[in-house]
């Protein structure tokens, strides 16, 4: 993985045909530039309904109170940056936190733009490990200055009984890892917020008044919906295999009839090919 640097100016590269670094080897000329282009099986692959529900919860939980401050948060969107090559490269956070526009950009360029404030990721059975390591010092190099990951995905794709949340902060001499307060909270001072894991359930509060800003229950609720659209799509799939096993038992049923039934047209002097000609 590239380790990304804070980079100098956006005018150190001011070259606008530099070839970004997710363009495949074997195209040489005439390459899109578009951040959407090119784009590997991986990160075209869905993250599936219950990590979708968990950061749709966040945003909506979150979205008016943000914007308030002039804050807002972007979804799946591609993060663009230079690693140490001055190589453009892209990545895609779950959440990344910027300042608030009426028309949301459909990349965010740190050639063009400041980090952004904060990064979530939620993480997923493939990302676990990325999530919760190797993302700290990524982000951290950078620029961004807080770092949340929610653990709440088993390897099967279950909610956690008891969801972890971990935040890495840099408040100016360096990225460590922030303990909770006395109410078992973590304070995200560039939303000014706390948020706290009780059982299923994730509380967001405003961080100077302490109202909690959203119904807790309601994540449980959403993910509950989504567990069982999930288990709804497993049982039509298994019917829709029981039933193509079926239909195939049935045609091997009607050629093994008229195979006998051939046999016995024969074993009567009647060739049968002449019956159907």
């Amino acid at each position: 993985m590239n380790i990304a640097l804070k980079m100098p100016a956006p005018s150190f590269f001011a070259d606008a045909h530099d070839r970004p670094g997710w363009i495949p080897p074997d195209i040489v000329r005439n390459w899109d530039t578009n951040p959407y282009a090119y784009q590997t099986e991986e990160e075209l692959m869905p993250a599936g309904g219950l990590h979708g529900k968990i950061l749709a919860y966040i945003m909506e939980v979150l979205r008016d109170f943000l914007e308030k401050q002039g804050l807002m948060l972007l979804m799946d969107t591609f993060l663009l940056y230079r690693d140490m090559n001055g190589i453009r490269q892209r990545i895609s956070p779950d959440l990344l936190l910027m300042p608030f526009r009426a028309f949301p950009p459909s990349s965010y360029d740190t050639d063009n733009e400041h980090p952004p404030l904060a990064v979530v990721e939620v993480t997923s059975p493939k990302s676990h490990l990325k999530d919760l390591k190797q993302n700290v010092s990524f982000y951290a190099g950078l620029g961004v200055t807080a770092y949340l990951a929610v653990d709440a995905v088993t390897p099967r794709s279950r909610l956690r009984d008891q969801i972890g949340l971990y935040l890495w902060h840099d408040p100016g001499s360096g990225i460590c890892l922030t303990r909770p307060d006395s109410k078992g909270c973590l304070v995200i001072p560039e939303m000014k917020v706390t948020v706290k894991a009780r059982g299923q359930e994730l509380i967001f509060a405003d961080s100077v008044t302490g109202r909690r800003l959203h119904d807790a229950g309601q994540l449980r609720k959403m993910t509950a919906m989504a567990q069982k659209q999930a288990k709804l799509a497993q049982q039509q799939a298994k019917l829709a295999q029981q039933q193509t096993e079926l239909a195939q038992q049935m045609a091997a049923r009607d050629r093994l009839r008229a195979e006998l039934l051939a046999e016995k047209l024969r074993s009567m002097g009647i060739d049968p090919d002449e019956l159907t000609s």
